[in-house]
């Protein structure tokens, strides 16, 4: 593989895609600067209840709705098979402790984040489990010699006595001086953490700021990223200076986008990233996908294209290679807009008897690299395919999607992200006109939205301007829409 990461910051959010060396998309993340409770994230948490009967607490984080932990996540240890330990809840947590939690799942759907007690430091080729020993090789890792060789270089003195780690598939190949260099660094990155939890008053984040760019690469892995381009300085030295401790720079390095012109639209992946918004994608083969996403299931049926009035074997040909583009394709729409928890796919029927087997073997071949680890269940009695997939982060529709405020029934942009979009646009129009004193219209949702969720981001925005920015709601222009005029003195 050889696969560019191309990252593009903006006032309020980091968007990152990785694209592959024809250019189509393999991945892509949002991240918002005032999300809190992101997976991965910190916190030093107060328990404000434990419920006996459900085996769980409620943790406060100050980010939101209260955090669930579960029995299985507060244990110091996870429960390995065997006989079914006799613990409670209240053998590890009481009211009113401070606790140092992790994010293993983010808020969503009115219910707060999934928390463990038992926290992990991730890297690009490791993640550290400092409190809880042992070491676990990732299944992606199929090579019985590689995963042998990676085990004894860890077992070499590498880990501190009840430190353990997760071997991640991007190891593979990897020197022990590189893997020594990890655990050093995630190791400090353990410390920093202890100390910034020993002086803080729960609730707080310890975890600290941490650049968008290092989270997906941690999350994801630098294996087949050959080139990283990102258009923002501060972001591109953290970078540089994180993979060079690691001895893991991309062979192409890191090259700074200094063009006026945003890097998705030179890089040739903007039209790509906006069709994320399209609940239609389409098939090279004619047919169509149709991503529908609900708070219980999402839904995916699998349309024919022309020339599906075929008769005969001509019929079940065109439904079976539909059927296999189309996982091919669900896969990568899996991964692309973080779908996750129960996916149920509505695919072609199919009259040989092996033709839902090859599908299913298909999407279990295409889904094999996803981080997420995704299950495929087979094809149920009806003849539908369902797939499980954890959920690691929001699903991208929720990031910049919002119930559309004109018709009431269908989704648009979310006036958050509508108005990133117009601070992005002020900013180039005063690099263009220094002289310019900006002031910006657009809807009343979307400059309350500002106004009410970005107010950090605005006092970022205004001292790179070095002027206040003048918010006017104006009911005249339409919803997605903004206008930047001069402002009135």
């Amino acid at each position: 593989m050889a696969d560019s990461l191309i990252v593009r910051v903006r006032p309020g959010e980091t968007r990152i895609a990785r694209a592959g060396a024809d250019g189509r998309l393999k991945d892509f993340a949002i991240y918002h600067d005032q999300s809190a409770g992101l997976v991965g994230d910190v916190f030093l948490g107060r328990v404000k209840k434990v419920i006996p009967a459900m085996e769980a607490a409620f943790v406060d984080i100050g980010a939101g709705r209260d955090g669930f932990l579960g029995l299985p996540e507060a244990r110091p240890h996870p429960h390995m098979g065997g006989e079914a330990p006799r613990d409670r809840i209240s053998d590890y947590v009481h009211e009113g402790q401070a606790l140092l939690v992790q994010v293993l799942a983010a808020e969503r759907d009115g219910k707060g984040p999934k928390l463990s007690a038992r926290i992990s430091v991730p890297g690009a080729f490791l993640v550290l489990t400092p409190t809880d020993p042992g070491i676990r090789v990732s299944k992606r890792i199929r090579d019985d010699a590689e995963r042998n060789r990676l085990r004894a270089l860890l077992t070499s003195g590498q880990l501190r006595e009840k430190e353990g780690c997760v071997v991640r598939s991007g190891a593979a190949g990897a020197s022990i001086k590189t893997l020594h260099s990890e655990i050093e660094l995630l190791r400090a990155r353990w410390m920093e953490l202890k100390t910034h939890a020993s002086h803080a008053k729960p609730p707080a984040l310890v975890s600290g700021d941490v650049p968008a760019a290092v989270q997906f690469l941690t999350e994801n892995g630098l294996g087949g990223i050959t080139k990283i381009v990102i258009d923002d300085g501060v972001s591109a030295a953290r970078l540089q200076t994180d993979l060079t401790t690691l001895g893991a720079l991309p062979s192409g390095g890191i090259e700074r986008h200094t063009s006026a012109v945003d890097v998705f639209d030179v890089l040739g992946i903007a039209d790509e990233v906006m069709g994320l918004m399209n609940a239609t994608v389409r098939l090279p083969g004619g047919g169509s996908l149709i991503i529908e996403e609900t708070a219980a299931v999402t839904t995916i049926d699998v349309n024919v294209g022309g020339g599906g009035e075929g008769k005969g074997g001509r019929a079940t040909d065109l439904a079976l290679s539909t059927n296999l583009e189309a996982v091919k394709e669900v896969a990568r729409q899996m991964r692309l807009r973080n779908l996750a928890g129960l996916i149920v796919i509505d695919i072609l029927t199919m009259s040989g008897k092996d033709g839902p087997g090859r599908v299913v073997t298909a999407l279990k071949e295409a889904t094999a690299l996803d981080p997420a680890s995704p299950q495929v269940l087979g094809t149920t009695n009806g003849g539908l395919l369902e797939v499980t997939r954890p959920r690691r982060r929001p699903p991208l529709s929720t990031l910049w999607m919002a119930p559309c405020p004109v018709c009431q029934m269908g989704r648009a942009e979310a006036p958050l992200s509508i108005g990133y979009r117009a601070l992005d646009r002020v900013l180039a129009e005063v690099w263009a006109s220094p002289a310019l004193i900006p002031a910006l219209k657009s809807s009343p949702s979307v400059i309350r939205a500002l106004k009410e969720q970005g107010q950090v981001v605005l006092a970022e925005m205004e001292t790179k301007l070095g002027q206040p920015l003048e918010l006017i709601a104006d009911d005249s222009i339409p919803f997605g829409q903004f206008r930047i005029d001069p402002a009135e003195r």
